[in-house]
C-alpha cells in the first residue's frame, strides 16, 4: 500500500469528479448513474452458479463470492453512512476501508449473497432518491478511503490511498465508481476462467 503527501494528476481527476462535477450534477443524474452501475454489477456476475462462484480462477483474488460479499459489507457501511448524513450529522463511525468482508463467502450460500448485496444497493438507492427530494444540511460530509491507481515516472502502476471529504453526491459516485471496478475485475474473472477451460 503506498500513502503519499503528493497529488498525482490521477487523484486530481478523482478529485475534481468527486466535488466539482459532482456538486454541479443535478441529483436525478447521480442517482441515474448509481443505478446503471448496479445494473452492469449484476449483468456481470449473472452467469456464475453456486460452484463457479467460489472457484479460484485467478490465484491470489478474490472469487466471485468474496467480491459480491465485500460489496455488500461496503454497501451496506455506505448506507449507514448516508443515513448518518441526511440526518443532519457527520457520521461517527471510522469510514468504509477497502478491504471490507464478512468472512462468509466461503458458507453463505450465492443466491443468498446476491439478495444481500441487492438489498444493500437497494437501500443505498433509496437514500439517493430521500437526497434529491430532502437536501443534506449543506457543509456536511463524509470520510472517504479512496483506492486509485497511478502511474509512476517510470511507467509502474501502483495503488495510491488517500483520504476525501465527500458531500452526498460524490460520496454517491464513489459507491458508482466501487462497483464499475468490481464489474471490470468479475469480467477479467470470466476471461480467465474461458482460458482456463480452453
Amino acid at each position: 500500500m503506498t500513502i503519499t503527501s503528493a497529488i498525482s494528476p490521477e487523484r486530481q481527476k478523482a478529485m475534481e469528479y468527486l466535488t466539482v462535477r459532482a456538486d454541479a450534477m443535478p441529483g436525478e443524474q447521480v442517482i441515474a448513474r448509481f443505478r446503471a452501475a448496479v445494473g452492469e454489477f449484476d449483468a456481470a456476475i449473472g452467469c456464475f452458479d453456486e460452484d463457479d462462484a467460489r472457484t479460484v480462477v485467478r490465484p491470489g483474488e478474490w472469487t466471485a463470492a468474496q467480491i459480491v460479499d465485500h460489496l455488500a459489507q461496503t454497501t451496506g457501511r455506505n448506507a449507514d453512512e448516508l443515513r448518518h448524513l441526511l440526518e443532519g450529522r457527520r457520521p461517527p463511525a471510522p469510514p468504509v476501508y477497502e478491504a471490507l468482508v464478512s468472512g462468509a463467502a466461503h458458507r453463505v450460500p450465492w443466491e443468498e449473497l446476491r439478495t444481500e448485496l441487492a438489498e444493500a444497493n437497494a437501500e443505498f438507492g433509496r437514500l439517493l432518491g430521500r437526497a434529491v427530494r430532502h437536501e443534506p444540511k449543506a457543509g456536511l460530509t463524509v470520510r472517504t478511503i479512496l483506492v486509485i491507481n497511478r502511474t509512476l515516472a517510470d511507467g509502474t502502476v501502483e495503488p495510491e490511498h488517500f483520504d476525501a471529504e465527500l458531500g452526498w453526491k460524490g460520496y454517491a459516485l464513489t459507491a458508482r465508481l466501487h462497483l464499475l471496478d468490481h464489474r471490470t475485475q468479475v469480467r477479467k474473472l470470466l476471461r480467465a476462467r474461458g482460458e482456463n477451460q480452453s
